[in-house]
């Protein structure tokens, strides 16, 4: 029989295998870590675009900051001037009560009266006054009531006196403006009506 010597046969071919497998894993760890590097660019370039959207997010949020806060400073000029032209109108519409209520009182004041004082107070007048008679006292309240700028007037004292030897009478009554008159009678019928 013949013997054939297959010891550097085998051995080559392990050393072949060694060689593919070697090579085999060199290109496994090389396309891992290609995987590997591709996986952290993929990662680094997602986080750069949250980064830049947090970023715009943060811009635009101080934008709108910005923006409420000057609608709020809008907010309080249009209601600084909303109040300004209340008050603009409040006057406007009582510049010449004044000159109606003076001009009606002096209507109202009969010959026989003559008035020494006129304060106001918070809905009306206080008047002070002297007249020859009852009767003028009351023909001066019955004027004022049918003036269309005075309501519910209200005798509170009446003393005689003399005046040079004449004897006179010394009056005081309050007198109620007509609209603080007509805005307390509403609230007095509203009251009425809740019982």
């Amino acid at each position: 029989m013949i013997r054939i010597n297959l010891l550097p046969y085998r051995e080559q071919r392990r050393k072949a295998q060694l060689r593919r497998d070697g090579i085999g894993a060199g290109i496994f760890l090389v396309i891992v870590a290609g995987l590997l590097v591709a996986t952290y660019l993929h990662l680094q370039g997602v986080e750069s675009r949250h980064k830049a959207r947090v970023e715009y997010m943060k811009t635009a949020l101080s934008k709108i900051r910005d923006q409420l806060d000057e609608v709020d400073k809008l907010k309080e000029k249009r209601a600084d001037l909303v109040k300004k032209l209340g008050v603009i109108k409040d006057l406007q519409e009582g510049r010449d009560r004044s000159v109606r209520l003076f001009e009606t009182l002096g209507r109202a004041v009969p010959e026989e009266v003559s008035l020494q004082s006129v304060r106001q107070q918070d809905s009306g007048l206080q008047l002070e006054g002297e007249a020859r008679s009852n009767s003028d006292i009351s023909s001066f309240m019955r004027r004022l009531e049918a003036s269309d700028l005075f309501a519910d007037p209200d005798l509170e004292v009446i003393t005689n006196s003399n005046r040079n030897g004449n004897p006179v009478k010394t009056f005081k009554m309050g007198v109620r403006m007509a609209d603080a008159a007509q805005g307390s009678g509403e609230k007095d019928g509203d009251s009425g009506k809740g019982g």
